[in-house]
């Protein structure tokens, strides 16, 4: 009986350090990072919803991107 005990609770260590080190190995890749995006997930429950989040999130990426574009070319003009 002492022998099972003791093989129950060597398994039960054992699968407990696997998952801990599988969730600190996903936090340090970052799997966890992309809060927005679940937050959108709370807060916009329809599928509509979901991909009009999407879209302004995108459009604000393009907007982002051509404002740092039309910097460049300013910084290139001055030199």
């Amino acid at each position: 009986m002492n022998a099972v005990l003791k093989l129950e609770l060597f398994v039960g260590l054992l699968v407990s350090f696997t998952l801990l080190g599988i969730l600190i190995w996903s936090i340090k890749k970052g799997g966890f990072d992309d809060s927005k995006r679940m937050m959108d997930g709370v807060f916009f429950d329809s599928e509509d919803d979901l991909r009009d989040a999407v879209n302004r999130e995108n459009k604000q990426k393009a907007l982002r991107t051509k404002k740092q574009e039309e910097l460049e070319k300013k910084a290139k003009k001055q030199e």
